[in-house]
């Protein structure tokens, strides 16, 4: 097992060599910076970093990295030695800066020879910046899914609001209502909603999946007097891979960030509502083998 991922890490730097060297001959732009809970984060036009004093804590372009990694790996043809060749393009965005948590839109596309058509998601995830692990990928795509058993560093709403809070919120929210709705369903746990609404995809005109990983897909959003409203994302599907249908759901803010939230929303530390950059994004071009198509 050692030895595979060895090797899927040296031709991921062989891929990826001429990228590197291309970024390395620009000065990154720098579009905010700023310190929040201790955590320095700079957010520039080819990534976003975090240090805690001298200690790196988070690189986009490395998460980035590590998703084609995994792509690799799990999409390789039985007994080929070389990667598939591809393309990964990942444009993250960062929306919030709260205490020790940061809120992104995550954006990737992926070309294949071979394919036919290109792969793609948006979503939205929250790291807990202050937590040990990974961010780990789960899935046959480059972007990964949230394993809400084992979230590792992604910070789900039952960490933050009670289960009795988010049941209503959630089932009150118009995509997944509707979703409840369709299916004549009315769940009385959190787990039960989850089962009822997980990989069901709109009707009518919508374009959106609901995530398996709902709890992890969502960002801070805004602060209304003494309640925080956070916004929930459900990914496109099919033709419309790269549509992000949102649905805001407000809760009462716990005491444990009242503090950290109203800082954000003034801007004392870290930000909300997407106040730093409204639009820019880190771009990260990565290709594994000979590039996509």
């Amino acid at each position: 097992m050692v030895r595979r991922l060895a090797e899927v890490c040296a031709l991921l730097v062989f891929g990826l060599a001429a990228t590197s060297a291309g970024a390395r001959a620009q000065t990154p732009e720098v579009i905010w910076s700023g310190t929040s809970a201790g955590f320095d984060v700079q957010w520039t036009d080819s990534d976003i970093t975090v240090r805690r004093g001298q200690q790196p804590v988070f690189s986009a372009r490395a998460w980035a990295e590590a998703g084609l990694a995994h792509f690799i790996a799990v999409n390789r043809a039985a007994g080929r030695a070389q990667p598939p060749d591809c393309t990964l393009l990942r444009s993250i965005r960062l929306l919030a800066v709260v205490g020790p948590m940061m809120s992104l839109e995550d954006q990737f596309e992926i070309n294949c020879r071979r394919e036919a058509h290109p792969g793609g998601m948006v979503r939205l995830i929250t790291v807990n910046l202050a937590a040990t692990g990974s961010l780990a990928q789960a899935g046959p795509d480059a972007i990964g899914r949230v394993d809400t058993r084992q979230p590792g560093r992604a910070v789900l709403l039952s960490d933050l609001f009670s289960e009795a809070s988010i049941l209503p919120a959630l089932a009150g929210a118009p995509p997944l209502r509707d979703v409840l709705r369709r299916a004549k369903r009315e769940p009385a746990t959190l787990p039960a909603l989850i089962d009822a609404v997980a990989h069901a995809m709109s009707a009518g005109d919508g374009c959106y999946t609901v995530p398996p990983d709902l709890l992890a897909s969502f960002a801070f959003h805004r602060l209304d007097a003494d309640r925080v409203v956070m916004r929930l994302g459900l990914p496109g599907g099919g033709p419309c891979r790269l549509n992000l249908t949102t649905a805001d759901v407000s809760f009462a803010a716990p005491e444990t960030l009242a503090s950290a939230l109203r800082k954000a929303a003034d801007r004392q530390e870290g930000f909300l509502r997407d106040q730093a950059a409204p639009g820019r994004s880190a771009v990260i071009e990565l290709r594994s083998g000979h590039g996509g198509r």
